[in-house]
């Protein structure tokens, strides 16, 4: 059971960096600076009910239930296929500690994919705890 602890380990960390960029605003781009020109608190309601919407999903990878797998999968794929056609352009520049955080991140996130379609943890969605 190493395997689901360090799973669930991953799955925190994870979260609390979601967390983390949310508050200190190092995830937001140009285009969201725009979205508060509508109203001041659009950007901040969109970015909290963005940010609940994935850490339900991490809460469904804690519980290994499958939607929440499928999920994160196509988020992340919808993920890359946007940044494909889209360019970046990001708000404010954090840190250069920060980004290579970021970037280490972008690798978790491909762990935790990894990790839940692998033994033992892809059986631990098999049995739908």
């Amino acid at each position: 059971m190493a395997a689901v602890s360090v799973y669930r380990t991953l799955l925190i960390v994870r979260g609390c960096w979601l967390l983390l960029e949310w508050v200190f605003g190092w995830g937001s781009s140009v285009r969201e600076a725009t979205l508060s020109s509508l109203h001041p608190y659009t950007s901040l309601f969109a970015h909290a009910v963005a940010v609940a919407f994935v850490l339900v999903i991490l809460a469904g990878l804690w519980f290994f239930r499958r939607w929440a797998r499928f999920i994160f999968v196509l988020l992340l794929a919808l993920a890359v296929v946007y940044s494909v056609f889209r360019q970046y352009q990001p708000a404010l520049v954090p840190p250069e500690p920060i980004v290579a955080i970021m970037w280490l991140m972008v690798m978790l996130n491909g762990v935790i994919v990894a990790m839940s379609f692998l033994p033992p943890v892809r059986d631990m969605f098999s049995r739908e705890t």
